[in-house]
């Protein structure tokens, strides 16, 4: 934690986000600028100085800045001395504090009071800083996480936790900012990359008592930042001081006080601890310092899970329940009528004859237990407990080498085990789509930065970091052959293989038996990076550059398309009757009972897939201090992500659908990269200004473009013969793949030809066609804030942020069903080559977001602190966070709402010491003192519109192979709000089976499912065991109310017309009430 001695021009030496600033000017008492005054600051905790002069303009600037609390003070001949103590610097920001010289004698001071101003006054960006007691005290979800307070930053979707226990044991949150992909954040624990490479989650989450800050920005990044569309965030981890500080704590929850799922009828148990030690303070006083910390999670916790099961009237044939629903489903018998489902025959009474039963179907079945509750939906309850075990440790030096020179070094580390059963035990169920079994992920991550100063005016600062984890998961039945002892054959080769296959049966919670495709996997990932800024000031300009690059290798060995074990699809169609009336979810469980299976695979690994990448970063920025009123900053970023390569020749192999070929990657002809072109044109502009109407009220104004590399994929070019995707497809959607009882041919064999081309490509393979033009997205973004002081330290702001994001990946399954009703001839690939498999590519779409964003906030005074975050904004794109389209035929009819768009979105945090007690207003002594005194309360208020509904119906009646489909609106769509099984939340009526053979008229996401309001709160008692040794006592509730949070109908896969709970809200999340008391010794 260096400081150093020298003296700067009008602007500030601004490091990037791990660094502050602080500058102002000084002006005498008839407001006449100060030159030549001497400006020194002190770090008040590790008592490191650092000095400047002010320059003609009467501007003082200090950057490149630790984290701190600074005194300032300022003296010239002839003036009275101004100090300025408690001066609050934060990363990534510009701490204005501009002084008044009072004529006197220099050894007479003036002590100037006046609160460091919250205004932004001297750039243009939007975010939010997270300080250290909003870390330390604020009631934090997700087992105490930061990024949960990224709720407090107005654009920003509601924090969540996605992917399984085991690909995310470290608990990384994901959120959607300013209504782009979750894929397009970007985190960085103090400026070094802690991202994985598809930006599917974040490597490594520090615990809460190791930070210090959290920077959030979200709009017109200055040009140092970038990799990124949505927010920027830097963590920064605290250090250590010249006096010895240290914690000890422990948070407990149980389930005895948490409150019941209001759809559950029962509690599971749960018991969850968090405990750990923190401890920094001097090596060397002045000059080295030293912080460490411990964590271990012990964390078991239960979940009851409420699928949608099989009756066991369904199990035995009959599905005559069927016909008594408001819209009939009829079981067709497929061995009647034409291949193309006309003229099929209905079975009597909707009653399979038990000799059409599949013994394989009957098989599988056994392993489902009866229903537990009555009806056709959510009729089954069970409560299963997670076992995870987590600890992590951080340490970090800080040292000042000579006056001109500093560096600090860290190094973390974090390891999850995780243990998660199936609903079913050994035969996997349907509970967080099958992910059972156990997994480990260990994470190391480190950094060094170095700073040095030149002269007065020119400094550089290096940084080179690491980030490593290898996160291992295996399925819970692995070793075990079952899939072969149940009657399909071909499927249990080996461990990688073992195990049950997914069973998929369309409108029942699925696997209905089995386990996730995803299971097992071995993904370990390295990346690397290396930052170098320069900063040179001329006059009024802050001239600044620099680069980072970065070096990223990304193993996975993982098959996730149809599953090294099998995955079978049981649709409607093949026992419905085409052109007949609707067909839902009985349909396919009749198909299942019948082993009639529309789509199945399997999935195996050739070699052990790898991706090797490199980006370099460059940068150049102007900071002008026009006049004492107006900043500009002119930036321009360029970005370079450089075309992949794998690990090994032919690691990469890439479908030509034009000549259905494999072309593989570093043989023959064939270039490591697959000749994919590298785009050099990733330059991004960025100009933003800060005009200081009056010291009370500033305007800021933005635009800048910004480079979005999400490629959310982990299997870039991993087709045969890297991996196999064996898929089996019907002819339409009224004829079956094949069979369960068929099972699966011999695995293939690839000939590698020396010219790296595979001439014939399998034609049952699901390949990826990776365009070799492709390019990152680039988003357009543009804002206009007004920000007031007002009494009582609080300000106001209000901004409209907008953004167009141009050329975002998507996917796009190239051979679906062109021709509505044709079947596989309707498939362009069949038509060429017999080819009926998914093959997807990745196609450039757009989106769009407009918002009006505004904050009410208050810095911690006096004992009160208070953030509001309220946005009302709108998102459109094709599909969310670069997913797949719903309807490929025609891309188009997939434009609409965002998924995750929420109009309304209010979020309110307070901190707020009760004035009792030693140095509080009232009650400092006495019995008043200890029975009121040293409480402290705390509280996160949020309120989100409800999520949109996505109205769906099956295909089968659309009959073209790869498209989704919706219903037809026949009347004014509307929000009933019923909740519960059987009650309807939207009007069902509005909605009917389009024709045969055509698409729903029905738009993507028109309706609203329920909203979100919920209360987080805290209560501390503050003690004292000795004069340096105290403690506090927290009680600590989430979800405080106990407001039951329901699930849209049908969750993220929409609500389909022909299932038993169309149009219902079924599903209740699992954050009821969680109680947790804690206990916290500091010193």
């Amino acid at each position: 934690m260096a400081l150093f001695v020298f003296s700067v021009g009008s602007d500030d030496i601004h490091a990037q986000a791990v660094k502050g600033s602080l500058l102002g000017i000084v002006t005498d008492t008839s407001g006449a600028v100060i030159p030549g005054a001497v400006v020194n600051i002190t770090e008040v905790n590790t008592n490191l100085s650092r000095s400047t002069v002010t320059n003609e303009s009467g501007n003082y600037v200090f950057g490149n800045l630790d984290r701190g609390v600074y005194r300032v003070e300022i003296q010239l001949s002839g003036f009275k001395k101004a100090i300025r103590e408690n001066v609050d610097v934060l990363v990534n920001s510009d701490t204005r504090v501009d002084m008044q010289l009072t004529p006197g004698e220099i050894t007479e001071s003036v002590e100037v009071v006046i609160s460091t101003p919250l205004l932004q006054t001297d750039r243009a960006d939007i975010g939010r800083q997270i300080e250290t007691k909003q870390l330390q005290d604020m009631p934090l979800t997700f087992n105490r996480n930061f990024q949960s307070l990224v709720n407090l930053v107005p654009g920003a979707t509601r924090a969540f936790r996605p992917h399984s226990e085991f690909f995310n044991s470290q608990d990384s949150l994901a959120t959607q900012v300013n209504g782009q992909s979750r894929y397009a954040n970007n985190v960085q624990i103090e400026g070094i990359d802690n991202n994985h490479r598809t930006g599917l989650l974040n490597v490594l989450i520090p615990p809460i008592e190791a930070l210090s800050s959290v920077d959030i920005t979200t709009s017109n990044y200055e040009a140092e930042l970038g990799r990124a569309g949505g927010a920027v965030t830097n963590v920064t981890l605290r250090s250590g001081t010249n006096d010895l500080h240290g914690s000890v704590y422990e948070f407990n929850r149980v389930s005895a006080l948490a409150a019941r799922n209001v759809l559950a009828t029962g509690k599971a148990h749960t018991v969850y601890n968090q405990y750990g030690f923190t401890l920094g303070g001097p090596i060397v006083k002045n000059k080295t310092f030293f912080f460490g910390d411990y964590q271990a999670i012990r964390d078991r916790r239960g979940d009851v899970t409420r699928p949608t099961i099989p009756t066991m009237d369904f199990r035995n044939g009959d599905l005559s329940a069927a016909l008594r629903l408001a819209t009939p489903q009829i079981i067709y018998d497929p061995r009647t009528g034409n291949a193309d489902g006309t003229g099929r025959q209905p079975f009597a009474g909707n009653i399979i004859p038990p000799d059409r039963i599949s013994p394989i179907a009957k098989r599988i079945l056994s392993f489902v237990p009866a229903p537990t509750i009555a009806g056709l939906t959510n009729n089954f309850e069970r409560a299963t407990v997670r076992v995870k075990d987590t600890d992590s440790f951080d340490v970090k030096v800080d040292h000042q080498i000579r006056s001109r020179d500093s560096f600090f070094v860290r190094y973390s580390f974090q390891r999850p085990k995780v243990f998660d059963p199936g609903l079913y035990g050994i035969y996997g169920g349907p509970k967080g789509d099958g992910f059972a079994g156990t997994g480990i992920n260990r994470t190391q991550a480190g950094g060094v930065n170095y700073t040095h100063i030149f002269d007065p005016s020119f400094i550089t600062e290096f940084r080179l970091g690491f980030s490593r984890y290898k996160n291992v998961a295996d399925n819970q039945d692995a070793g075990s052959k079952i899939a072969n002892e149940i009657g399909i054959p071909g499927v249990n080769l080996d461990r990688f293989t073992s195990g049950m296959p997914y069973f998929n049966i369309d409108g029942f919670t699925n696997p209905v038996a089995g386990f996730s495709p995803s299971l097992p996997w071995i993904r370990a990932e390295t990346n690397v990076d290396l930052v170098s800024n320069w900063t040179r000031v001329f006059h009024n300009h802050t001239v600044k550059w620099g680069a980072d690059i970065r070096d990223n290798k990304d193993d996975l060995l993982q098959t996730q398309t149809y599953s090294p074990r099998g995955r079978f699809y049981f649709r409607p169609g093949t026992t419905a009757l085409s052109g007949g009336g609707a067909s839902g979810f009985a349909n396919a469980f009749a198909s299942f009972l019948l082993d009639l299976p529309n789509e199945y695979g399997r999935d195996l690994p050739g070699t052990f897939p790898t991706v090797r990448q490199k980006t370099l970063f460059t940068y150049l920025q102007d900071k002008w201090t026009v006049s004492q009123k107006l900043t500009l900053n002119i930036g321009l970023r360029h970005e370079i992500y450089f075309a992949p390569t794998p690990m090994f020749p032919g690691g990469f192999s890439n479908y030509n659908p034009v000549t259905n070929s494999l072309e593989l990657a570093g043989i023959g002809k064939v270039p490591s990269n697959m000749g994919r072109q590298t785009n050099y044109g990733n330059f991004a502009p960025r100009l933003g200004l800060a005009y200081r109407v009056s010291e009370k009220t500033v305007v800021r104004a933005g635009y800048g473009i910004s480079i979005d590399p999400s490629f959310p994929d982990d299997k870039y070019a991993f087709n045969f013969p890297v991996k196999q995707n064996n898929a089996f497809n019907a002819a339409s959607s009224f004829s079956a793949a094949g069979s369960m009882a068929a099972g699966f041919a011999a695995p293939l064999v690839a000939a590698i030809p020396a010219d790296g081309i595979i001439a014939n490509a399998p034609v049952n393979q699901e390949y990826l066609y990776l365009p070799l033009n492709t390019k990152e997205a680039y988003l357009q973004s543009w804002n206009l804030a007004v920000q007031r002081a007002l009494p009582a330290n609080f300000t106001f702001e209000v901004a409209y942020v907008g953004n167009h994001a141009v050329g975002v990946l998507t996917r796009r399954n190239i051979n679906s069903g062109l021709i509505p009703g044709a079947g596989a001839a309707g498939q362009p690939l069949n038509q060429l080559f017999g080819r009926k498999a998914v093959t997807n590519t990745w196609i450039r779409t757009d989106s769009n977001y407009h918002g009006m964003q505004a904050k009410l906030d208050r810095r911690f005074s006096n004992g009160f602190l208070l953030t509001t975050a309220y946005t009302f904004g709108k998102a459109i794109n094709f599909a969310d966070d670069n997913g797949g389209l719903f309807i490929h035929a025609i891309p188009s009819l997939n434009r609409g709402r965002a998924g995750y768009d929420r109009p309304h979105n209010f979020v309110q945090s307070y901190i707020y010491e009760l004035p009792f007690g030693s140095n509080k207003r009232w009650l400092q002594s006495g019995i008043g003192r200890w029975v009121l005194g040293d409480w402290q309360l705390n509280g996160i208020f949020s309120a989100y519109s409800g999520q949109p509904i996505d109205i769906r119906i099956s295909g089968a009646s659309l009959n073209a192979p790869g498209n989704s489909n919706r219903p037809d609106l026949i009347g004014t769509p509307r929000v009933l709000g019923a909740i519960g099984p059987g009650q309807k939340w939207i009007d069902v009526s509005v909605f009917s089976a389009p024709a045969p053979g055509t698409y729903g008229t029905t738009a993507r996401n028109i309706l609203n499912g329920p909203r979100f309001v919920n209360i987080d709160f805290s209560v501390f008692r503050k003690f004292r065991l000795t004069e340096r040794v105290g403690g506090e006592f927290r009680f600590e509730s989430f979800n405080f109310t106990n407001t039951p949070h329901f699930d849209r109908p049908g969750g993220n896969n929409g609500t389909t017309l022909g299932n038993a709970d169309f149009g219902e809200v079924t599903t209740a999340l699992a954050d009821q009430r969680q109680t947790q008391f804690g206990l916290k010794i500091t010193f």
